[in-house]
């Protein structure tokens, strides 16, 4: 793919990303289950409408709580697919702050007192 003048090898990028960054994306893997269910715990427990990402409750309003949140998970993986994909050189960078998204939201879910957003 030609972005601004400069060939990008979209494919070659996103595999070279899988194989050297392999423990990355596990840890992004394992992360983002464990958001996704500390994101359940807490939605089911507590309710839809205090969930901070406006992304993620839209969904969960829409689709229900369970294929809401999986499909905000996938888009999550999706997009760090596609930068990886954009950039080797930045898919380090990248799958390190995702990670740290999903630590955050984990605690997050699990340690915070959950407060309605005002009406």
């Amino acid at each position: 793919m030609q972005i601004l003048g400069e060939q990008i090898p979209l494919r070659d990028n996103l595999l070279k990303s899988l194989r050297v960054h392999r423990t990355m994306w596990l840890i992004l893997l394992v992360t983002a289950f464990f958001d996704f269910a500390s994101t359940l715990f807490f939605m089911t427990g507590i309710g839809i409408n205090v969930e901070r990402n406006m992304l993620v409750r839209s969904l969960a309003n829409t689709l229900g709580i369970v294929p809401g949140v999986a499909l905000a998970k996938c888009l999550q993986l999706g997009a760090a697919a596609g930068f990886a994909a954009l950039s080797f050189k930045h898919s380090r960078a990248i799958l390190m702050l995702l990670v740290l998204i999903n630590i955050l939201a984990i605690l997050a879910n699990l340690f915070l007192e959950p407060r309605t957003p005002p009406a």
